[in-house]
């Protein structure tokens, strides 16, 4: 995340360089504290584990995929009994069952 913090010519002469810096702190420590996280259980069954991961509200299946170092490519994500894309949006005390894949010859 990055926080645009602009000044004008006045502003620049009003404020130290140094007192700049503090502001954009202290802005950046505000706006990464509002940050709001969701837990989400995942049942992993090709290992028997399950898992209780936090994400960030907004976060979708494939960054929570990401996040546990699983390849999407290779899995189907269920939430109650039904297979959902990587791109839908998690929800706050989901449960998912992650199946994992294989194919050969």
């Amino acid at each position: 995340m990055s926080v645009v913090f602009e000044t004008t010519a006045l502003g620049r002469a009003w404020l130290p360089q140094q007192e700049i810096k503090a502001v954009k702190s202290l802005i950046k420590d505000f706006f990464i504290s509002l940050s709001i996280q969701v837990e989400i259980k995942a049942k992993i069954l090709r290992t028997k584990e399950t898992r209780k991961i936090n994400v960030e509200t907004g976060s979708t299946v494939e960054y929570l995929l990401k996040k546990i170092k699983l390849k999407p490519d290779t899995l189907i994500v269920m939430s109650n009994n039904k297979p959902i894309p990587i791109d839908d949006v998690l929800n706050n005390n989901q449960e998912l069952t992650i199946i994992q894949i294989a194919s050969g010859g």
